[in-house]
């Protein structure tokens, strides 16, 4: 019998007992469905976690001391300098140099606000280069860089005026200097690193770090040149600068830590994928069940195609097409289903869950697979049958 013939007669299997195949298939429909809703939620969290990290410059290294003491105040030790920036811009291999008074490359600047009776504590980071989502007012212009003006996060500025909205035009008072609140940020993501911070002009940040030790530095890197051998040359470079202290200046890469982010949140996803997919081990094992039901109903039918040339072969495969079609289509609308229920998930979650092909690929693959590993024992047995034991037993 052609392989045509063999799905045709399988369909009309199948067609004859339909709520018996679609119960059959609701272990299949809810493991894959599960699958891709996890899969999609953790490619949702990769993506949020490459959009917060957008503005890593994919050349620029951070370089940090850490002494041998490690309770040892670095504010005493000094480890970096004003005129570092300025001597490390001509070490080869290096584009620019400035101080950070971030941690690990976070730039950020802890401030103390206050309007009248209310206060509250904000990070401060310079808007160049950033990408701000402004929910109420405007963001800075061209020549504004020497004026005392912020951009408040949504947080403070619901602290300081109840209301953001409020907020614009006001003058709040930073560590003795007042601002105004040109500007107030939308809500920032829940996996956002940046978190609730707030704007000021790199001039201002600058003056307000005047007098604050240097505690790391930001280093952009020529293009085309290693990163590793330029730190070398850093490293060097400081240690010349700084003799005598005792410790050991290193590096930190922002896009490691981009892809240690990823590689954790895709080891998770995979984990929580796998148990998850236990259920299509119980959806195979029900496959499994219904096949040896459906091999003991048709035993007259089976030794009756035996008897007129059958051969054992289209035997074992008439049931093991039966059992992949079982799982496929549970796969299929498993597919669906996830995509639905990813859909309605992502209306609570502070990010979309992202569906690629690789994993609708996957799912069709894997039910294939539960189709034959837990159909091909049933359809071995209905092969073997002896055809005038099955007629006439």
């Amino acid at each position: 019998m052609s392989i045509i013939n063999l799905i045709r007669t399988s369909i009309y299997s199948l067609k004859s007992h339909k709520l018996r195949v679609f119960l059959t298939m609701i272990g299949i429909i809810i493991g894959i469905s599960s699958v891709i809703v996890i899969l999609s939620i953790g490619n949702g969290l990769k993506a949020e976690v490459n959009k917060s990290l957008e503005d890593t410059s994919a050349n620029k290294i951070n370089v940090y001391f850490t002494p041998d003491n490690t309770g040892a105040d670095l504010s005493l030790l000094e480890p970096f300098s004003k005129s570092d920036p300025y001597y490390l811009k001509k070490v080869d291999g290096v584009e620019k140099a400035e101080a950070s008074q971030g941690i690990a490359g976070l730039n950020f600047t802890s401030g103390q606000i206050t309007y009248f009776d209310k206060n509250a504590v904000v990070l401060l980071d310079n808007y160049v280069g950033k990408k701000v989502n402004i929910e109420y007012g405007r963001s800075f212009k061209d020549g504004e860089d020497s004026k005392k003006l912020i951009v408040l996060d949504d947080t403070s500025a619901k602290t300081l005026f109840n209301s953001s909205e409020k907020a614009i035009g006001k003058g709040i008072t930073i560590n003795g200097i007042i601002y105004q609140v040109i500007g107030v940020l939308g809500k920032a993501d829940a996996f956002s690193l940046t978190g609730n911070s707030s704007y000021i002009s790199k001039s201002s940040k600058e003056d307000m770090n005047s007098d604050t030790p240097i505690s790391s530095l930001d280093v952009y890197i020529q293009a085309g040149k290693d990163k590793d051998k330029v730190f070398e040359n850093i490293k060097n470079e400081l240690i010349q600068d700084h003799p005598g202290l005792k410790g050991q200046y290193k590096l930190q890469d922002p896009q490691a830590i981009t892809k240690a982010f990823e590689k954790i949140i895709g080891g998770l996803t995979a984990f929580i994928a796998l148990v998850t997919g236990i259920s299509l081990f119980v959806g195979g094992i029900g496959v499994m069940n219904i096949m040896y039901v459906s091999v003991s109903e048709r035993r007259r039918e089976i030794g009756i195609r035996r008897a007129i040339g059958a051969k054992p072969k289209s035997i074992l495969l008439q049931f093991l097409i039966e059992a992949i079609m079982v799982t496929c289509t549970g796969g299929l609308i498993g597919v669906l289903c996830g995509f639905i229920f990813g859909k309605i998930i992502g209306i609570f979650l502070p990010f979309a869950p992202v569906f690629t092909v690789g994993s609708v690929v996957g799912a069709t693959i894997t039910s294939v697979v539960v189709g034959i590993v837990f159909g091909i024992i049933p359809a071995i047995n209905a092969s073997k049958m002896d055809p005038i034991k099955a007629i006439y037993r």
